[in-house]
């Protein structure tokens, strides 16, 4: 992205910091449900959730983006895949939020939806990461996500639900089941000693593959 355009810097920072504050306050509730996929979770410790916002060395980036372009650790460089690249930026800082890599949140959208922002399957899954419709009124409710098929809306949604099951579950591959199959027909594989799928397995491949894409 050419970091010359302050206005579409400016407007993707007010996007990002908008979900920032949203995201904080929901942070700091003890317990979720969504929908027919999530249960009610434990009390929440320091060690398991991170601040929306904030990155891993507890850096927080201000309102005009600055410390996200001159700092080395969080220069965005966008992936040569059919994806816009401010949306790409979002996604990129977002996952710097939620202390999740990018590339494993751009793999799951290409596994998803193929990058294609009005995705609707015949399961009623909508947009880039394919948010099944029973979970949308608890996200709106939550986050203030109300399009589906917008893919700022879309990528926020997606994350959330990314980040509390990363919160739950110890490894990639378990979240991704569960991204995928919902928490309850994950479990039903984990009980029987399955730990991977084809989904996950592909997940993983073009993660790579987009790892490689960077350098």
């Amino acid at each position: 992205m050419n970091c010359s355009k302050p206005i579409k810097r400016r407007t993707i920072a007010n996007r990002i910091i908008t979900s920032w504050v949203i995201i904080a306050l929901i942070f700091s509730v003890v317990g979720f449900a969504i929908g027919a996929v999530f249960h009610s979770s434990k009390p929440k410790t320091e060690t398991e959730t991170l601040i929306y916002g904030r990155s891993a060395d507890g850096k927080i980036f201000d309102g005009d983006m600055s410390v996200s372009y001159e700092s080395e650790d969080t220069l965005f460089v966008p992936l040569g895949v059919p994806l816009d690249s401010d949306v790409q930026e979002f996604i990129y800082y977002l996952s710097k939020g939620y202390n999740m890599d990018f590339t494993f949140v751009m793999a799951i959208i290409q596994q998803e939806s193929g990058y294609q922002l009005d995705a609707v399957s015949n399961t009623d899954d909508y947009g880039l990461m394919q948010i099944n419709k029973v979970n949308h009124g608890y996200i709106t409710d939550e986050i203030g996500v109300t399009n589906y098929l917008d893919p700022y809306e879309n990528v926020r949604a997606g994350m959330f639900i990314l980040r509390k099951l990363f919160e739950k579950y110890e490894t990639p591959e378990k979240v991704l089941m569960a991204y995928n199959l919902g928490e309850s027909g994950a479990k039903a594989l984990w009980d029987k000693g399955v730990f991977e799928t084809n989904y996950s397995k592909s997940v993983q491949r073009i993660q790579s593959e987009l790892n490689n894409m960077k350098g």
